[in-house]
């Protein structure tokens, strides 16, 4: 029997889960997308075009092999000072500070440019007193200028890439879970809501926990998979379990060999996909594969 009763409705929230908006074909932002593949198999290649693909304005990395990978990863523009070790163990905390750092840049813009307004309403009105603090704190000794936002006010887009770390203790790292868990949440502003960072985390084994492969924590809260070809049955029918509520282990099997086809083509699988998407499969990125 249904309750007639209002009161007890569910009520939605007006916020989105992915707070960035992204191109038609592009995937949600934010994202936890894992690449898996074995070495050679061109998982960074393809995670540094999707990252270029996607509307970023800040790249930050942990790995080891970063220099190696330079030529990879040279059309991402990151920066020395946002490169980190994977055993460093104060890594997670480092990139916390980053994106409180953003957040709080933001929030200081934005209040100093509510100030700023304020005082150009007093410069208009010959009749009101302008503080001392004000005209000291906008005028640069030769007028008088809107305070400056390397972002021009709006939310700057955050990626982390986590390559080459299996094995190390990055992903033994409590905090490191709690991070990819709670990645969207990331970063919260004071009047609610929070900036987030999108992950990028590239692997060669899926759940061997003795060869690197991901934790539970990180598998369970992808929002998208690139797998690329291997011969390692287990592997592939720990894959199908992986999407079984989307599919049947079957019908995986099949769009991944049709998607892996090719050398180094790969089976990107979007969990989220948008409403405009005809599925939730692809060989490489820009094609669709209808199960």
């Amino acid at each position: 029997m249904k309750i007639k009763d209002k009161s007890l409705e569910i009520r939605v929230p007006n916020d989105s889960a992915f707070r960035f908006e992204t191109s038609t074909h592009l995937p949600k932002l934010h994202q936890n997308m894992i690449f898996i593949g074995c070495r050679g198999s061109g998982k960074g290649v393809a995670m540094s075009n999707m990252i270029r693909m996607l509307p970023f304005d800040r790249v930050l990395c942990i790995s080891p092999t970063f220099k190696s990978n330079k030529e990879i990863l040279k059309d991402l523009n990151i920066n020395e000072e946002d490169v980190f070790c994977p055993d460093d163990k104060d890594v997670i905390e480092k990139i916390m500070k980053i994106g409180e750092q953003e957040v709080e840049d933001l929030e200081r813009y934005r209040s100093d440019l509510k100030m700023f307004n304020k005082f150009k309403k007093l410069l208009q009105s010959s009749s009101q007193f302008i503080p001392d603090e004000l005209l000291l704190q906008f005028y640069d000794g030769a007028s008088f200028k809107p305070p400056e936002h390397k972002y021009n006010g709006r939310e700057p887009i955050l990626a982390l890439i986590v390559d080459d770390c299996q094995g190390t203790n990055l992903f033994r790292s409590k905090r490191f879970q709690n991070c990819v868990i709670r990645h969207r949440h990331c970063f919260e502003f004071k009047e609610g809501g929070a900036l987030g960072i999108s992950l990028f985390i590239c692997c060669q084994n899926y759940k061997a926990a003795a060869g690197g492969g991901l934790p539970r924590a990180i598998r369970n809260n992808c929002t998208s998979m690139v797998l690329f070809k291997t011969k390692d049955k287990k592997t592939l029918k720990e894959m199908a379990e992986e999407v079984a509520g989307e599919v049947d282990e079957e019908t995986f099997l099949n769009v991944y060999q049709r998607a892996t086809d090719e050398p180094h083509s790969f089976l990107f699988i979007d969990l989220n996909k948008k409403k405009e998407h005809l599925s939730m499969f692809r060989k490489n990125f820009n094609e669709y594969i209808q199960p």
